[in-house]
């Protein structure tokens, strides 16, 4: 096993700055940005604000990294054309351990601090420990990287979720033009990088995979998160788009109200 003690602290760091963000990054952006709406919050939305622009602000930044390295890294394309089971991207690893961090900071000052999410408190919490778990194995294990990057990439459809949390917690009516506008890029972000890319350049590919004994010859860690990770992703995330693709046309349109 290559050294991973810089990762970790990648990751570390990541987790240590969530809070100071938390703090004092995202009230200063949302006074300088919207003072008097953030102003008009009680204590406990204006803590969940804060929650929500950090996880805007890390979104904002290792999704369309992942993104790109999934479009144009050509050496890790082809660990996945050509089913190369181990291979070590140290930018795959840097980009995990980010978000490795920005998922715990997240997990404690939601359960200590916020007490509330944008989703039920159980798909929260199971989403955030088997994110933490294959983001963690991630860094440590040069193996299957091409498919540990969806992991980060899917996120990219979180920014814009944030932004629709935010304008709802603001009081921005459904009917206006910038919830339209951020409605249609949430639904077609989500569309696809968590359905289309999620079954096509992860799903399919791994599940061939698994149905290989070479598969089994990597270390075990990657192996469980490779089968619990994409099941869960699966499952959820079109369970998600399934609420998604029914509310949607009334939610672009204004006509829905605020939910």
């Amino acid at each position: 096993m290559s050294d991973v003690s810089h990762y970790l602290m990648v990751a570390l760091c990541s987790c240590l700055a969530y809070p100071v963000v938390y703090v004092k990054v995202a009230p200063y952006l949302l006074k300088s940005l919207v003072f008097q709406r953030y102003a008009s919050l009680d204590k406990a939305k204006q803590k969940f604000a804060h929650m929500i622009t950090t996880s805007l602000i890390y979104t904002a930044v290792v999704s369309p990294c992942a993104l790109y390295v999934h479009h144009f890294d050509q050496d890790l394309a082809h660990t996945r054309k050509n089913n190369i089971l181990r291979y070590d991207s140290p930018t795959v690893r840097y980009i995990s351990a980010l978000l490795l961090g920005y998922t715990t900071g997240e997990s404690v000052v939601n359960i200590m601090v916020v007490g509330r999410s944008g989703v039920s408190w159980f798909s929260f919490v199971v989403h955030h420990v088997i994110t933490c778990y294959a983001t963690l194995v991630t860094c440590v294990y040069p193996s299957l990287p091409a498919f540990a990057n969806f992991a980060v990439a899917t996120e990219f459809s979180t920014i814009w979720l944030n932004i629709r949390l935010l304008l709802k917690e603001f009081g921005i009516p459904q009917s206006s033009t910038v919830n339209k506008v951020n409605n249609l890029a949430f639904f077609l972000s989500f569309s696809y990088v968590r359905v289309w890319l999620l079954i096509f350049d992860f799903y399919i590919p791994l599940t061939s995979l698994l149905l290989t004994k070479e598969f089994y010859t990597i270390e075990l860690p990657v192996v469980v998160a490779s089968v619990c990770a994409s099941q869960f992703y699966l499952f959820i995330n079109l369970y998600w788009y399934g609420l998604m693709c029914r509310m949607i046309p009334k939610v672009i349109s204004g006509s829905k109200k605020d939910d």
